[in-house]
């Protein structure tokens, strides 16, 4: 059995223990489940929810775990599933008792919970898949009328194209909110390039320009593959460039220097973050990797006793398989994820039930809500306590900065590169030259775990005198 550190968060061993007893009543039908005031709730019968009357004001019926039958005084039954997301409680309809039973219901309610469980709002994906039906419908009804429209289109070269690509989700979203919902019902054949600019001015014009110049990229590619199929006369935006657009972007200079590492080890204890996301900090800023990879390990993927993590080509951003040499100080990182991750299989379990890992967004959107100057809506109040002399900075900085110390502490450019996992832009090296410099990557992990683990000493000895003087 695994043991319960007491620096395991309360969320994380409550969701594991919620899970244990789910699975011991799915299986063996206990424990049974109770009413807030402790009475043995038993699960609805078709006989009680046909005999259940109206009453004066709005009757509910709950069958456990969310699922409820709402009486109206009318006389009408509705199911309701109740659950909390992104700690906010949601109430979604499960359609009428009239058109949908009392097992269609439990089932419709399963399936909510693994969106739950997934991170995914259940009632959210309800309406897009809404949504959707709706446009597939029109999509139809136009196709009839020997009419192809930019948004059937566009969702063809995602099929075909856009898919490739490791993770092609995000650009269908923005595709999908600034380009199809607009003007997606349109003739492709009507589109012109100003329409194309007056899409690209309002996601500016709402504070996105990097936004706007990555969907215009991706817009450029479809109206050149459409273009080739004979889908379009011409191609609209042809021989326009992002620099009319969104403006060329600067390149990401952020980097933490010394001094503010050891801000950053004093400001995390105050900023109130989870446990697990302070630990991926450090082994992002000690190993180079980027946030999806740590996002996504797998405890299958690490080695400790040997110090190795094997960054699989699947989760690796350029598709090739990168192993990482840890140091003792990263080492130390993954032994404290390790007890806070229990018995899952993923480095940073979700702690809604544990079957996934956290979503992807979650390490960026806790650095960024504690670097914010005004708080949002249930999310964190710790505003402005990971703001560091530097300025703002997002977790792939963390990325930039170990490879700048890299640098600093006397490490080659070229070892550095292969730390980081780049691409090799020379075709020659890459065909003739096939040392992969491993003892020199393991010496440079080292060399940077030393560094940090000094700076954290230097921290803890500030901290220290700071305690004695108060004294």
């Amino acid at each position: 059995m695994f043991s319960l550190s007491k620096h395991v968060p309360c969320n994380i061993i409550l969701a594991r223990v919620k899970w244990v007893r789910e699975w011991v009543r799915e299986f063996h039908g206990y424990p049974p489940r109770f009413s807030a005031g402790g009475r043995k709730m038993s699960k609805l019968t078709v006989k009680e929810i046909s005999s259940a009357l109206p009453e004066a004001k709005d009757k509910f019926l709950e069958d456990g775990e969310g699922l409820r039958l709402r009486i109206f005084p009318s006389g009408k039954k509705s199911w309701q599933f109740r659950y909390q997301i992104n700690g906010t409680r949601k109430t979604m309809s499960l359609g009428s008792y009239e058109f949908v039973s009392l097992k269609e219901a439990r089932l419709k309610a399963h399936d909510a919970r693994k969106l739950i469980d997934q991170g995914i709002d259940p009632a959210e994906q309800a309406k897009q898949e809404e949504s959707n039906k709706l446009a597939e419908k029109k999509a139809a009804e136009q196709a009839a009328l020997g009419i192809r429209t930019l948004g059937s289109a566009i969702e063809r070269w995602a099929e075909l194209e856009l898919v490739k690509r490791k993770d092609p989700s995000e650009a269908l979203r923005a595709l999908r909110k600034d380009i199809i919902t607009p003007m997606g019902d349109r003739d492709i054949q009507t589109i012109t390039r100003g329409d194309i600019l007056d899409a690209m001015d309002t996601i500016i014009n709402r504070g996105a320009r990097r936004m706007a110049n990555r969907t215009f990229s991706d817009l450029k590619q479809f109206f050149r593959w459409a273009h080739e199929r004979e889908w379009v006369a011409t191609d609209p935006i042809a021989g326009v460039t992002k620099d009319r657009v969104g403006g060329a972007e600067p390149e990401r200079e952020r980097f933490m220097d010394a001094v503010e590492i050891i801000e950053l080890a004093q400001a995390l204890p105050k900023a109130r973050i989870e446990p697990y996301v302070e630990r991926a900090i450090w082994i992002m800023l000690s190993t180079l990797c980027r946030v999806g990879e740590i996002t996504q390990a797998r405890w299958t993927d690490i080695n400790l006793e040997k110090g190795e993590w094997v960054i699989p080509a699947d989760i690796a951003k350029n598709g090739k398989a990168h192993t990482i040499y840890l140091s003792d100080f990263a080492q130390d990182q993954f032994a404290h994820l390790r007890e806070l991750s229990l018995w899952s299989e993923w480095v940073m379990p979700s702690p809604q039930i544990g079957q996934t890992h956290i979503n992807l967004k979650t390490i960026t959107r806790s650095v960024r809500d504690r670097i914010r100057s005004t708080p949002l809506k249930n999310r964190s109040k710790a505003t402005g306590t990971l703001l560091l002399s530097g300025g703002a900075w997002t977790p792939h900085d963390l990325r930039r900065s170990g490879a700048t110390m890299m640098a600093e502490l006397g490490v080659l450019s070229e070892i550095i590169e292969r730390c980081l996992n780049h691409v090799e832009m020379n075709r020659m090296k890459r065909t003739y030259q096939r040392h992969e410099y491993r003892s020199e990557q393991k010496a440079a992990w080292q060399l940077l775990g030393n560094r940090l683990e000094a700076l954290l000493k230097v921290n803890e000895a500030m901290m220290s005198q700071e305690s004695s003087v108060l004294s």
